[in-house]
């Protein structure tokens, strides 16, 4: 797996994001987990959305999923110059700067869609940064740590304690980045609205900037067509996420992945089973 994803790594963008489309192209095609779980998300999530246009969403979605995956390749191992000039633009760039100047630390969070590597990696170039990651294991796991850490960044292991780790991180004024757009374990979430459906959500980053104070922003990278890179979007976080309410905070945290999400649709894994864990009497949707 080593020899292949370093031969993936020189090939151009363009030929691996074709790639991706072929391969995202087949999962729309032939029925399978990934495409049922993106239909049910987007007949939850979007009911307004007429059948045609949901099922072009569908497939686009799972385009720019596989596109991810092939795309890691080059952001882990490709050189340091082409990695760093993949991010032909940042938007709401202020929004960084004016959480950074405050000297609390960042909390940057992301969620699946388009390429947050893309965007995440360069910034630890240019700031200390701590990202939390799920193990994948073997030598995926070696690539991904040592391609995530490579320009000055650091990983931290979500199965592990985590919650001080990142509360120096913070208090030292550094960054720290993750992806809360996931079900976390039993415990450990609460649940809120995420496209008017609940959601089983993590309760750290309500936990974190209650004891720090620290800023959050919103931030995903959008991929541009014909393989010409990634512009990378950032948000100021909206009202209420460092309520002393743990369900408003994590309602507004939500509201802010939302707003990542709605701004570029097709690049959402809608294919993600978001809604895995449901409130007690609702019926499983997987």
């Amino acid at each position: 797996m080593r020899i292949l994803f370093h031969i993936l790594a020189r090939l151009p963008l363009p030929v691996l994001q074709g790639f991706g489309n072929l391969v995202g192209w087949l999962l729309w095609l032939i029925p399978n987990s990934r495409r049922r779980a993106a239909e049910i998300n987007l007949r939850l999530c979007l009911p307004g959305m007429p059948p045609d246009a949901r099922r072009r969403l569908v497939r686009r979605s799972l385009c720019h999923e596989m596109k991810t995956i092939v795309e890691m390749a080059v952001i882990w191992l490709a050189p340091e110059r082409r990695v760093l000039g993949l991010v032909r633009e940042w938007r709401g760039r202020e929004h960084l700067d004016a959480a950074l100047a405050q000297n609390k630390g960042l909390i940057l969070l992301t969620l699946h869609q388009g390429n947050w590597e893309s965007v995440a990696i360069p910034y630890s170039k240019q700031h200390p940064a701590t990202g939390l990651y799920k193990r994948q294991g073997g030598v995926l796991d070696e690539i991904a740590t040592a391609g995530r850490c490579r320009f000055g960044g650091r990983m931290l292991a979500a199965d592990g304690a985590v919650g001080r780790p990142l509360l120096d991180a913070l208090r030292r004024g550094e960054t720290i980045y993750f992806m809360p757009d996931q079900d976390p374990p039993p415990g450990r979430g609460v649940f809120a609205p995420f496209f008017d459906q609940p959601a089983h959500s993590p309760t750290l980053v309500a936990k974190l900037v209650r004891k720090t104070g620290a800023p959050v922003v919103f931030f995903y990278g959008e991929r541009l067509s014909w393989g010409r890179g990634f512009v990378a979007h950032c948000f100021p976080a909206p009202p209420g996420i460092d309520s002393e309410d743990l369900q408003t905070a994590v309602a507004a945290m939500n509201a802010g992945l939302e707003r990542c999400a709605r701004d570029c649709l097709e690049q959402y894994w809608w294919g993600y089973k978001r809604f895995r864990r449901r409130p007690e009497g609702l019926p499983r949707l997987y």
